[in-house]
């Protein structure tokens, strides 16, 4: 008999349990219910099945839902019945059998002819026995989840169904054989899921959630079509060498977006617990195999959500044959979330600008309105501002037209952002740039000789020759993007004869790069917006604001030293406040930022105009542009018109 552990899949941790065992009954006290949200073949939740009363299994596979149904489902079934059935299935007279839909498809295949037609005759069979009701659920689930096991122990496969192997005389093989499901105990309580992961979370409370999601491009849906299509029994039309369906049932963990939804779901988990397994294959040089979640995104996400422990271990990977795996080794974090932990996340725009408030947004946004129906920006920046606000529409400005011209060169680029990532990897290759999400490292021994400015020593001279393409076609935005990502502290500058000049920085394009740019692109292409620059007087007063509108205001600051603030004076800074008595005045909700005090200098100008309006402190994360660190000793400050203890 099949347990739930001999099957052939990617990932499987059934080797690794006695280690993940120790860890979690070491580091999760007082716990009784277990999720397993990408519970893949079962093994983890198969393996703690005696530590926890509840279990709730969930993964999106249609064949992985069918074999947690023939092993956990906590139900009676004839165990004399399914062995009847599977003595005449290993009785069948294949020479009798015609040709049938495993047979013609996969036959001298992904199996020996004569044993693809047993397989399709046995699923063909096992389907009409429950549409006859002569099999209780339990029985069917149990039946196709052996034939599952048993077909996967012959396929003509490398242990997945990528592809079949070219073998001109594959072996008759095929055996039906039954699957060890768990003993009926009515006190174990297990529900058993095939929903979207991200949508389950908000729905599921749990004391442990384990996660063990998929790492790189390869989706499992894909991976799996064989076993998915056997499974369903629809039998549609398979296409290409590999016989696969139509795609469907595409996951985001195996996209670039992965990080934005992995963030997502820890975010929305309710347990006491959390348990993610991660392995370091995206140091592979395949494509494929690269992980589409960092080590440091899955360390830094989870530490948002709670005190979060890391352990490591060696182990030989999975692989095909071709690719390389050197120093592979399996993580283990484990955190014990903060009983207060907030759910607000904040998003960073791809522009990367100094003084951008996207780690200040979770804070700011408890001060929001609980309704925008118009948000209005006048100083704009980067852009982390309105990527972390919900409204019905979005009006921003900013007097720096380079920044809104690489907004408006994002916003066309969202419908096709394949597209864009193809163009922008181009140039970087046609310049030599160091391209760290790609691989394109920097030496070792650069790194070794040149510590802390290694980036910009390697690409100083193909920056510079990127700059000056630039200023030769400064209708090129994409290139003046790449100006901005590898230039020193992100910024954009000019001299007097209109030419980019500013300094290359000791930075490239990394994940974190890539990932903002997901997220922006996602986040674009659904949502009303409309860029403008010019001076924010005359943006504000040329709109018809109206009660539900609302305008978030990050200025530049008087007492500060950043680039973009060296025109703005005192005569500047009361304008401002001017104005935004007059939309008080009008019953416009304002929120503003800014510095009381910075480096013993202090705004008294503002300190004094915001004394008749809220004023809420902020956990500072000012940055200078000339000395690119935090500073303690400043006091940074949210200021609205409106308590939003009285919003309506």
């Amino acid at each position: 008999m099949f347990d739930i552990q001999n099957r052939r899949y990617t990932g499987n941790k059934y080797k690794l349990m006695p280690w993940i065992s120790k860890l979690i009954s070491e580091n999760c006290k007082n716990c009784h219910s277990f999720f397993d949200v990408f519970a893949g073949t079962g093994s983890v939740s198969n393996y703690l099945y005696n530590d926890f009363d509840r279990f709730v299994l969930n993964d999106f596979l249609y064949s992985n839902e069918i074999i947690y149904n023939a092993f956990f489902l906590n139900d009676i079934y004839n165990e004399k019945l399914l062995y009847e059935i599977k003595n005449n299935y290993n009785n069948i007279n294949v020479n009798r059998l015609k040709d049938n839909y495993v047979s013609i498809n996969y036959g001298n295949k992904f199996f020996n002819y004569n044993d693809a037609k047993k397989i399709g005759y046995i699923r063909e069979n096992i389907e009409k026995r429950y549409k006859r009701k002569e099999l209780s659920y339990k029985e069917y689930a149990i039946l196709v989840a052996s034939l599952l096991y048993s077909l996967d122990k012959v396929a003509n496969t490398c242990g997945h169904y990528d592809a079949y192997r070219k073998i001109k005389n594959i072996k008759e093989l095929f055996v039906f054989e039954l699957i060890n499901p768990k003993e009926f105990n009515s006190k174990k309580l297990i529900e058993i899921y095939r929903c979207d992961s991200n949508k389950l979370a908000n729905e599921v409370k749990c004391d442990i959630a384990y996660i063990d999601p998929p790492y790189n491009s390869r989706q499992y849906s894909r991976f799996y079509h064989v076993l998915e299509n056997i499974t369903r029994w629809k039998k549609p039309k398979l296409y290409g060498v590999a016989l696969k369906p139509k795609e469907e049932n595409m996951s985001d963990y195996c996209k670039t977006s992965a990080p934005i939804a992995f963030n997502d779901l820890i975010q929305k988990l309710n347990v006491k617990y959390i348990v993610v397994s991660y392995n370091n294959t995206y140091n592979s040089k395949s494509n494929s195999s690269k992980n589409k979640i960092t080590l440091e995104e899955i360390e830094t996400i989870l530490s948002n959500k709670g005190e979060t422990k890391r352990f490591e271990k060696k182990y030989k990977a999975f692989t095909t044959g071709k690719t390389e795996l050197n120093n592979h080794k399996e993580y283990i974090f484990i955190t014990k979330v903060k009983k207060d932990i907030k759910k607000e996340i904040s998003y960073r725009s791809p522009l990367f600008y100094v003084g951008d408030k996207y780690k200040l947004m979770p804070e700011i946004k408890k001060y929001l309105p609980s309704y925008i129906n118009t948000y209005v920006e006048p100083f704009v920046g980067g852009g982390s501002s309105f990527l972390n606000v919900k409204a019905k529409r979005y009006l921003v400005n900013d007097i720096d037209n380079s920044i809104i011209n690489i907004h408006k060169m994002l916003y066309q680029n969202a419908e096709d952002k394949n597209r864009f990532f193809n163009k922008i990897f181009k140039i970087i290759n046609h310049y030599g740039l160091s391209c760290s999400y790609n691989g394109h490292l920097v030496p070792e021994e650069l790194k070794q000789k040149y510590k802390k400015t290694y980036y910009a020593k390697y690409n100083k001279q193909q920056y510079l020759n990127l700059r000056k393409d630039f200023n030769n076609n400064k209708n090129d935005i994409l290139k003046l993007y790449l100006l901005l990502i590898y230039g020193f502290n992100h910024m954009t500058r000019f001299n007097k004869n209109g030419e980019f000049n500013l300094p290359v920085g000791n930075v490239d394009f990394n994940s974190n790069v890539y990932n903002s740019l997901n997220y922006y692109f996602d986040y674009i292409k659904n949502t009303d917006i409309t860029y403008y620059s010019m001076d924010y007087k005359e943006f504000i007063r040329i709109l018809n604001l109206k009660k539900n509108d609302y305008v978030l205001l990050d200025p530049p600051y008087l007492i500060s030293q950043s680039e973009y603030n060296k025109l703005w004076n005192e005569e500047c800074e009361k304008e401002l406040y001017k104005l935004l008595d007059e939309l008080n005045k009008k019953g416009i909700k304002f929120g503003i930022t800014n510095l009381v005090y910075h480096k013993g200098n202090k705004n008294k100008i503002f300190e004094k105009w915001s004394k008749k309006y809220h004023v809420h402190e902020l956990t500072s994360n000012y940055i200078s542009y000339n000395d690119n660190s935090v500073k303690n000793n400043s006091k940074e400050v949210f200021v609205t018109n409106y308590d939003k203890g009285n919003d309506k």
